[in-house]
């Protein structure tokens, strides 16, 4: 797990109140393509995948809140990765799009 993974998932912890088991970052990276990632990487995903992931933890841990979750991912993405907001859409790949190391 990447240095720019593990501010994210701190950042997204932290804006929605909510944890994010490692396992399930791992799982994350397990099922992520393996078949052609980018140059010097083994693994990549795309942010719909990081974004079901929130989706799923919210439903468990605060499944009354009204957030707009995609919003926020969206935000800490930008935030943490350096990248604009036309970016950042949910077909993008974390490493190969956005530069996530």
């Amino acid at each position: 797990m990447g240095i720019d993974l593990l501010d994210l998932v701190f950042r997204v912890e932290k804006r929605f109140e909510i944890k994010i088991p490692r396992d399930k970052v791992h799982e994350l990276l397990n099922n992520g393509n393996t078949f052609d990632p980018p140059p010097n990487r083994w693994i990549d995903f795309r942010v719909s995948d990081f974004l079901e992931l929130i989706e799923v933890l919210m439903a468990e841990q605060k499944p009354e809140s009204k957030l707009n979750i995609f919003e926020g991912v969206k935000q800490d993405i930008m935030d943490c990765l350096l990248v604009e907001e036309e970016e950042v859409t949910l077909n993008a790949w974390m490493a190969r799009d956005l530069g996530m190391e």
